[in-house]
């Protein structure tokens, strides 16, 4: 889940590290695996979506890349029932649109922008500082005269541990 945080040129790398997964010792388990990973390969690697589209190692922004989809999330989380009734929903949904209507008048009028929460501040100033001294620890890797013997075994446990952090930090792990 944390190869979005890498730079475009090392997903490639790292997928075909990752593409096969370890055995669990369980077949259908086993099976479900390797059957995410092919369809992650064809679907993301080599797929109809760019490496670029979903790396977000150079993004500063929100993690997202669909702001529809984080506005998609808070509706969930605000509406609180499944499968309302017509008449529930349409009260509700009116009631929304004068609230964002609201607060686009308010915007444009010259408030600033809600702050953000500061566990998510917090979150992506780790983030940050993890993706500076990653880029920091490949870029001296691979400064040595190439090919350096060692420079791939590096290059792939440097990797390896940032995937992991950053698999810790998104709430992966």
């Amino acid at each position: 889940m944390s190869l979005c945080m890498l730079p475009t040129f090392a997903i490639g790398y790292a997928w075909e590290w990752l593409q096969q997964p370890p055995a669990t010792g369980n077949a259908s388990v086993d099976a479900k695996l390797s059957e995410v990973a092919a369809y992650f390969g064809r679907t993301w690697i080599n797929g109809d979506f760019p490496v670029s589209l979903w790396s977000h190692y150079d993004h500063v922004g929100p993690r997202t890349t669909n702001h529809a989809e984080g506005f998609h999330s808070s509706l969930n989380s605000r509406f609180g029932v499944p499968h309302p009734c017509l008449r529930t929903f349409l009260n509700w949904l009116q009631k929304l649109q004068f609230e964002v209507q609201a607060r686009m008048m308010q915007l444009q009028a010259g408030r600033a922008p809600k702050a953000r929460r500061q566990c998510y501040v917090d979150n992506d100033n780790r983030m940050w500082a993890a993706k500076q001294q990653y880029g920091t620890r490949i870029a001296s890797i691979f400064t040595y005269p190439f090919p350096h013997p060692r420079a791939w075994d590096e290059f792939r446990t440097t990797t390896e541990g940032y995937l992991d952090h950053c698999g810790h930090m998104l709430g992966l792990q």
